[in-house]
């Protein structure tokens, strides 16, 4: 009797533990503050012991807090024909652990992972759909994956994005003692993290990470949330075999494994290159019209296809079919180059808007972009050639200013593209606005834009004229009605300045006040930007982009009306740049208006974002400046 009611009890006792081991209740509530969801569990297992093998497994168990946390499922796998996936299953609990739902392979969608613009991809991806119909729920998410690539063993990020926290994360990889991994770690400090090196695997552990809350104006999340990165001297990229402890190895690995090969164009390509720069005797001046001729015919497509996708396609391929992708297009370019005696170096990055470097001390896989660098002596131009429209010469903010790794006959080296200073991101505009006795206004907006600001600009000359009228009205929304009667746009690519040329009708200009009028001086550069208040800031502030304006701007007052006082001019300077407004009367009835802002970018101390605020603020209030003109 007494062995039948341990029995009981033992039953009980599972039950009870199979329905609660996964549990909000279990989750503390310093985990759920400023998060969406939180990993309760999660252990990941990266075997790379076999040489050219990589086998991965996971198993992770998420709670989604709310609606905003649906997009950290994270039930999903990218694939490609190497890949093999061994195991996928999925259950879904509610906030208690009852199971909802269970998933099997077989369950999960199974599409394309094609963007929309690729004609050769054979990259898949498998994920989850599950639409809840109640919050929180519990997603308990295995894994198991084999591929023939350990050249990008899988980082470890215990907290992979903002709004999540963690409760358990376990990262272990395996690996054979003779082909030991280098590791590098990043953002440790301050979390109870720990990293244990044995004879033959490396574990991380984390436990009770609280979520990071996201700031704007904030660096890259790599360079805040805690990351381990891993990679083998020794190592296969789709079977692939390549050695390489430095970036000068991984380069030279490069060059004779993936891009060995691919640079073989028609003599009829060949003969036609020579002879349009035959007149030129400069490097330059025949590497433009080298650019030029890619421009006029080729054209950017995505082909992921050759080697994991990281092989260019043939430049005679390129040559005869007029597409290709960046490494595509960059590599012929290249070979275009070479036929007439021109060096050029591919090149490797990571585009985006946020500058994302190349670590210079830690080679592995890194990278989405290809653009090409063709030397002169210590400057490098580098060239996008993506783009049919964009000058030679020009990278845009995509590309500028961050550490890339370059591909030279010596090897990989790790270089530094363009860095467009605020002086050279110019935009400086002259402006007349005369006022009719109606308070309308009559205008004339001339603005030249250069460097990054350029780029902001030169897309205009490619629409139609409803589209650009929508643009314009986009672009100064804080003029109440306007009509362009007029516009001319200037693209100039050699000296990569685009100017606008516009004649403006405002019928609202100034604004009645009994026999007087209330007008505003800055209507078409006006900043109303402040970035909102966050308290107890946790993260360094980080200002990407500089630029410089300058306005000039001419106002003419109607006759029977005159002006009894200017505004007071204003000049504030800070650590992220300088503004001042001034006035000054031309005559009885013109004064004339000088803005010009410099915002510089950089990363400061996050005690610096309430200066930034009150910066920002200031310019804003200072672009409201009216002035009143008087009936005489």
């Amino acid at each position: 009797m007494t062995r039948f009611i341990l029995l009981i009890a033992a039953f009980f006792s599972i039950t009870t533990y199979a329905q609660t081991k996964y549990s909000l209740l279990n989750v503390s509530s310093e985990l759920t503050k400023n998060a969406n969801s939180v990993l309760i569990d999660q252990k990941i297992i990266v075997d790379v012991s076999v040489s050219g093998k990589l086998n991965f497994k996971m198993h992770s168990v998420r709670i989604i807090l709310n609606e905003a946390g649906d997009s950290h499922l994270s039930a999903r796998i990218n694939y490609d024909k190497a890949t093999k996936i061994k195991k996928l299953e999925a259950y879904i609990y509610d906030s208690f652990g009852e199971e909802l739902k269970h998933y099997k392979k077989k369950d999960f969608v199974d599409v394309s992972a094609a963007d929309g613009y690729s004609i050769f991809s054979d990259n898949r991806v498998v994920y989850l759909s599950y639409t809840p119909t109640t919050y929180p729920y519990i997603l308990e998410f295995t894994s198991e994956i084999e591929n023939n690539t350990t050249l990008a063993i899988p980082n470890w990020y215990p907290v992979n994005g903002y709004a999540k926290s963690t409760t358990k994360s376990e990262y272990i990889l395996k690996f054979d003692p003779l082909n030991k991994p280098r590791f590098k770690t990043d953002n440790l400090e301050g979390f109870d993290i720990a990293i244990e090196e044995n004879p033959n695997e490396i574990i991380c552990t984390a436990s009770n990470i609280p979520a990071f809350k996201y700031e704007r104006l904030s660096p890259l999340h790599s360079k805040i949330l805690p990351n381990t990165s891993f990679a083998l001297n020794n190592f296969t990229l789709v079977g692939v075999s390549g050695a390489a402890k430095n970036w000068e190895e991984f380069g030279l690995w490069m060059e004779r494994s993936i891009l060995n090969g691919v640079d073989d164009i028609p003599e009829a390509t060949v003969i036609e290159i020579k002879n349009l720069i035959k007149d030129e005797s400069t490097n330059e001046a025949k590497a433009r019209i080298v650019y030029n001729y890619l421009q006029e015919t080729v054209r950017y497509i995505s082909v992921q296809i050759g080697i994991g996708g990281w092989r260019p396609m043939l430049a005679s391929e390129v040559d005869k079919l007029s597409y290709g992708d960046c490494k595509a297009l960059s590599n012929y370019t290249k070979t275009l180059l070479d036929a007439v005696g021109i060096p050029s170096y591919y090149t490797i990055l990571y585009s985006s808007e946020m500058e994302q470097s190349f670590d210079k001390n830690f080679s592995r896989l890194q990278g989405n972009h290809v653009i090409l660098g063709v030397p002169d002596g210590d400057k490098i131009t580098w060239l996008e050639c993506t783009s049919q429209r964009v000058p030679f010469g020009y990278i845009g903010g995509n590309n500028d200013d961050r550490d890339v790794l370059i591909i030279t006959p010596d090897g990989g080296k790790i270089a530094h593209t363009k860095v467009y200073p605020y002086h050279e991101n110019l935009q400086d505009s002259k402006i007349n606005i005369k006022i009719n006795k109606d308070g309308s206004a009559n205008t004339s907006f001339n603005s030249v834009s250069q460097g990054l600001q350029y780029g902001n600009r030169f897309s205009l000359k490619d629409l139609d004229e409803e589209d650009i009228h929508e643009q314009y009205k986009n672009r100064w929304d804080n003029i109440n009605g306007f009509n362009i009667e007029e516009y001319n746009l200037i693209d100039n690519r050699d000296s990569i300045s685009f100017t606008e040329e516009l004649k403006i009708y405002i019928p609202n200009y100034c604004s009645k006040i009994g026999n007087d009028y209330l007008c505003s001086v800055n209507v078409f550069n006006k900043s109303s930007y402040v970035p909102k208040r966050i308290e107890d800031r946790k993260n360094k502030l980080h200002i990407s982009t500089e630029f410089e304006d300058v306005d000039v701007v001419e106002i003419t007052i109607p006759d029977g009306y005159g002006l009894n006082e200017l505004p007071e001019n204003k000049n504030v300077e800070s650590d992220f740049g300088s503004y001042s407004i001034t006035f000054k009367k031309l005559s009885e009835n013109m004064i004339e208006y000088q803005r010009h802002i410099v915002i510089k970018k950089g990363t400061y101390p996050k005690e610096k974002y309430n200066d930034y605020r009150a910066f920002r603020r200031s310019i804003a209030k200072f672009d409201k400046t009216k002035i009143v003109i008087n009936t005489l």
